[in-house]
Order: C-alpha cells, then sequence, then structure tokens
C-alpha cells in the first residue's frame, strides 16, 4: 500500500469538446498526459465527464444508467491509451469502486490510478471533484483543478488567491454549461471549503500549465482555506 503523493483532475471541460456531444479533444488529451509523465511518483488522476458522461446523465431514457457508464469506459480509453502512450503505467479504477484501499493497492503496484466521474445503479451521480477532495482531505494533499479558464475569475481579472468564499459569491455572476450536472466553479469553490482543504484551480488546455503547476510553481488561483 502507497499513499498519494499528488492529486489532479482533468476537468472535462479539458479533455473534452464539451458543447458537441462525444467529442474527446485529442489535442489536449496529448499534452495533459505529456506533462502528466514526470510526476507518476504517487500520482492520482481523477478526470470528468465532459461531453460523455454529463451529455449522457442529462437524458433522461430507459438506458440513462447504461449509455452513461458506458460513455465514461469510452471516454477513460481515450485518457488510457493517451498516457500509455506518453509512457505512464495507468489503471482504471470507476468512480462507483473508488475506495482509499483500492487507490492506495494501485499505487502500491506502480500504477497510477486514473479514476472518473461515474453513476450508481440508483442513478447517483459520482462526482469526480467530491473524489479529488476526498483525496485531498484524506492524505492532506492540495487539489489541483485543471479546468478551460484561468482561475477564479472576478470583475474580468483572475484573482491569485481566494480565502474568503463570501467575497467570492457577492463579486461573481456564474455562467453554465448545459452538459454540466455537477454545479460548475461555484459548487467546486463551495465544496473546497467545506472538506477545508488547499486547492489551485488554473487552465489545463494551456501547454505547460499542468507540468508548472506541479512542479510547484503558482498558476490560476489558489484557493487558501487551511492556514
Amino acid at each position: 500500500m502507497v499513499n498519494p503523493h499528488r492529486v489532479i483532475k482533468l476537468g472535462g471541460s479539458v479533455i473534452t469538446c464539451k458543447a458537441v456531444p462525444y467529442c474527446v479533444d485529442l489535442v489536449a488529451v496529448k499534452h495533459c498526459a505529456g506533462e502528466l509523465a514526470s510526476f507518476t511518483n504517487g500520482l492520482v488522476v481523477i478526470h470528468g465527464g465532459g461531453s460523455f458522461g454529463h451529455f449522457e446523465a442529462r437524458r433522461e431514457h430507459a438506458s440513462r444508467l447504461t449509455l452513461t457508464s458506458a460513455s465514461m469506459e469510452e471516454l477513460n480509453a481515450h485518457v488510457l491509451r493517451e498516457m500509455a502512450i506518453a509512457g505512464i503505467r495507468a489503471f482504471p479504477l470507476p468512480g462507483r469502486f473508488y475506495t482509499h484501499e483500492r487507490v492506495e493497492s494501485i499505487l502500491g503496484k506502480g500504477l497510477v490510478p486514473v479514476i472518473y466521474g461515474d453513476i450508481s445503479e440508483d442513478g447517483t451521480i459520482i462526482s469526480g471533484d467530491d473524489i479529488t477532495l476526498d483525496i485531498a482531505k484524506k492524505y492532506s494533499l492540495t487539489a489541483f483543478f485543471a479546468t478551460d479558464v484561468d482561475g477564479v475569475i472576478i470583475g474580468d481579472e483572475v484573482i491569485p488567491e481566494l480565502s474568503d468564499i463570501e467575497n467570492f459569491r457577492r463579486s461573481r455572476k456564474f455562467a453554465t454549461n448545459s452538459f454540466d450536472l455537477t454545479g460548475g466553479m461555484e459548487e467546486k469553490i463551495k465544496k473546497i471549503f467545506q472538506n477545508n482543504v488547499n486547492a489551485v484551480i488554473f487552465n489545463g488546455k494551456k501547454k505547460g500549465n499542468i507540468f508548472n503547476v506541479l512542479k510547484g510553481e503558482r498558476i490560476g488561483t489558489f484557493v487558501k482555506v487551511r492556514k
């Protein structure tokens, strides 16, 4: 058993063309994998659903559970293939099977757990954000969130640090995406504060950002919750 050293969430908005159903952004997935390859020791990767899982989960039909699950497996397969090409020994872990023990076991075998947002048999959405924050909280890590925006934006400016959620709520108006069932930026920040973990929110679509943020550079917005 090995404990995680780093945890990063690749948002669905990074790895998919989020407004187009079943559209993977292979260019983005390739550069994400390439930049993660330098930090595989103790690394845990989570990815969102974007235009795969979110698209199917919002549809009300008899095959919702089946197609949501299948769409996330399909997206995960794209991610795993590109990670393998980049030299990363990754192993998939569907969100419905996620436990701390499974993560530690996969890491203990020298593999990188790649966990993804999922759906349970009763139709409950299993959020990749929740899993990311659970790991960060359990192992006292900073949670890294790669998104398609440069950070937390207030008044058209990216703020380098956020430590007051009430000020953020008063200052920001939120945009929503029709495929996003997990609450967007507002819900992400609320959960960060609820879980009492520090986090970094940054643009994962920009080449070099994932590498630099995992290296320790200050990019995007540092959400400072723990003193």
